[in-house]
């Protein structure tokens, strides 16, 4: 977990020793020096992108939030962009990591545990997903709607398998969802949203006029 996600002091369940209650820490206190110096510099604009991706959706939902209680036949439209993939190879790295502490662990491809060849190249921005593998934003029938949590900054990571192999995991942060899939077959769905990404997507938000009229609002760029 990138500690630019959080804040100074957090709370923590799942782990071996607070698997019920919820632990509160400072995260100086989580966190482990587990890699030399050049594989922390080739990663740090990972965790970056991670906490600026969120930061950009978070604020298109915020600004939409304000300016649907707003009647207007026009608004300056804005524009945001996001960077999926380095949020997608931070969701590897967190996965790949998260995996070395599932006993067993379950494989990803033939008899061994651990992360293949591939996976570690992507982490590291060596090579890309081939579709339909790698990260999906989990969309909803009113995404508008969507609750942000950003008091919490709570995050969620389900690990997913399939036929006893390692498939992916779903993340749940600060209130949006994400898939990241390591199955080679298509999936359009999850938990009743529709899958969005690997072809990059622009997000229209809008609002009503006084006469019920849509107004485009924003535009937010899913861009990989």
């Amino acid at each position: 977990m990138s500690k630019c996600l959080y804040g100074p002091n957090v709370k923590v369940k799942g782990l071996p020793w607070c698997k019920v209650e919820w632990s509160y820490r400072s995260i100086d206190n989580l966190t482990s020096k587990i890699l030399c110096k050049d594989h922390n510099s080739r990663l740090s604009d990972v965790d970056d992108g991670a906490r600026h991706t969120l930061d950009t959706i978070i604020d298109a939902f915020a600004l939409w939030n304000l300016r649907s209680k707003i009647i207007s036949r026009r608004w300056t439209i804005r524009h945001f962009t996001t960077n999926m993939l380095l949020l997608e190879r931070w969701c590897l790295l967190v996965l790949e990591d998260a995996h070395q502490y599932l006993k067993p662990g379950w494989p990803i491809k033939g008899d061994s545990p651990g992360p293949t060849d591939e996976l570690v190249r992507i982490a590291f921005g060596m090579e890309r997903f081939r579709r339909p593998m790698g990260l999906y934003v989990v969309g909803s029938e009113k995404p508008e709607q969507r609750t942000m949590n950003l008091e919490e900054s709570e995050i969620t990571i389900v690990i997913e398998t399939a036929n006893d192999r390692l498939s992916g995991a779903t993340f749940d942060m600060w209130g949006l969802n994400f898939l990241l899939s390591l199955h080679p077959e298509e999936r359009t769905m999850k938990n009743g949203g529709r899958l969005i990404g690997r072809n990059g997507m622009d997000h229209k938000f809008q609002t009503h006029d006084d006469k019920g009229r849509l107004v485009l609002s924003h535009v937010l760029k899913y861009e990989y």
